[in-house]
């Protein structure tokens, strides 16, 4: 088969080429003699090079006389037809070591491995002062404002995240009243704080991605009986934990989809573009660092970018970790839709077996959002639909439920108490669960489902 390039009148377009998948290499870093199992194509579509085919001279001096200074190559082939492409195979293969090492992270590793990261209350744990709804509703116009408030401090978020990629420095004051005021918010009602955000979030921008996880971490905190003190840095991690995620997407583009090997190479620095730009930051506890650098890593040693295991990561981190798996597993990709709240969880307590996530903050957030999380339409043994308004105590298979429509299809009024149930105290049971209305949601039996979060 010839190596030649062919001419723009023999276009030929491979459909199933993604952009995406493709890395740039340098034309003069080719190595002779090298095959490709990939077609390689210019930007317009016109092929270089058939797929099967091994680059030669000719090949290399068609592009320089083309004046092609590099070329777009499969991500599967960059390791064998470059050195470049070696180079970072290389650091794949060795857990990426090398390109995850700054003076910053050495300190870092220091602290980490001294052993001195334990966890203190110093004050009452916050969960005593947790109000308790029971059998209640949420207040309309209080949830208009969490609506409000929710969608101010995505932007205010964005602006902070923007504006310490370009160098301008962010307030450490504001990030900080920002948990605070979840952590008030918390106290007085975290199943409509927890339902609300959720539901603003369905924009599914990093911003609100960073606000749903610090919510829950922070009532996962509250779960395991952490102080205010502790719980308050726990959101304030999850706000910024993310911020490196913006120097990547402007390199790899913001779809949620599965990356390339190279691609996941980059998307694993952003802990540590987190920790340059928090740098700057005036006022924020010197923990933040600390559990900002380890919220990917897995207590069985298979997270980055470190592969800490079990002992060797920060209690908070391993918790945000647990949000961080579950707003990811309910926001949709680019490969797949999002998963049903109901399956996300039941694939989450899978997760604990192998310990990719940590069992106690695992255990938190059921008992936070039951089995059935908060906001999940649900389908009731009478043929009945309710929305999971409210945990239940402990009683994570039997929470709190509002009726929406009878089992005619007739619409329940949402003001009438009675539409309200506690299904421990009923006979009623739930009999399934079902997708958000008006969202793409899929369950854990679909050929969709990509087991990666």
């Amino acid at each position: 088969m010839s190596t030649e390039i062919k001419e723009q009148t023999d276009l030929s377009v491979d459909s199933q080429i993604n952009p995406q998948d493709t890395v740039s290499i340098r034309v003069e870093d080719l190595i002779v003699g090298r095959r490709i199992n990939h077609p390689i194509y210019d930007t317009n579509g016109v092929l270089l090079l058939a797929a099967d085919s091994v680059v030669n001279s000719r090949f290399k001096q068609l592009l320089r006389d083309r004046k092609m200074p590099q070329v777009e190559i499969h991500s599967d082939d960059a390791a064998s037809v470059s050195l470049g492409g070696l180079a970072a195979d290389s650091m794949l293969q060795e857990g990426n070591q090398g390109i995850f090492s700054t003076e910053l992270t050495a300190k870092l590793d220091r602290l980490i491995e001294s052993g001195s990261m334990f966890v203190a209350n110093t004050g009452p744990a916050v969960r005593d002062s947790m109000v308790m709804h029971g059998c209640k509703g949420y207040d309309a116009a209080h949830r208009e404002k969490l609506f409000e408030q929710q969608q101010q401090f995505g932007e205010s978020l964005d602006g902070m995240m923007r504006g310490a990629l370009t160098g301008k420095t962010p307030s450490g004051a504001e990030i900080t009243g920002m948990a605070a005021s979840y952590l008030t918010q918390l106290t007085s009602d975290a199943d409509s704080v927890i339902s609300a955000a959720a539901e603003a979030g369905k924009d599914e921008s990093l911003s609100q991605h960073c606000l749903q996880m610090s919510l829950l971490g922070m009532a996962i905190g509250t779960e395991l009986n952490l102080d205010e003190n502790n719980v308050r840095n726990i959101g304030l991690c999850g706000l910024v934990h993310d911020w490196g995620m913006v120097r990547v997407q402007e390199k790899i583009g913001k779809g949620r989809r599965q990356l390339s090997p190279l691609e996941r190479m980059e998307m694993q620095k952003h802990p540590i573009f987190s920790l340059e730009m928090l740098e700057n930051v005036a006022g924020i506890p010197s923990i933040v660092p600390v559990v900002c650098y380890q919220v990917h890593e897995q207590p069985n040693g298979l997270g980055y970018p470190r592969q800490r295991s079990q002992k060797m990561i920060h209690m908070f981190a391993r918790i945000l970790n647990v949000a961080h798996s579950y707003v990811s597993l309910t926001s949709s990709r680019e490969d797949r839709p999002a998963l049903m709240p109901y399956a996300a969880m039941e694939y989450l307590l899978r997760l604990t077996n192998d310990k990719t996530i940590d069992q106690a903050p695992m255990r938190a957030l059921l008992n936070l959002l039951s089995l059935f999380p908060i906001g999940s339409i649900v389908i009731l043994t009478d043929g009945s639909a309710a929305r999971v308004i409210r945990r239940n105590k402990d009683y994570y298979t039997s929470p709190i439920v509002q009726l929406i429509q009878t089992s005619d299809g007739k619409n329940v009024d949402p003001l009438d108490p009675d539409s309200i149930i506690d299904l421990n105290e009923s006979e009623l049971e739930i009999d399934q669960a079902l997708p958000t209305p008006g969202k793409d949601e899929i369950d854990l039996s679909s050929d969709l489902f990509d087991d990666q979060i």
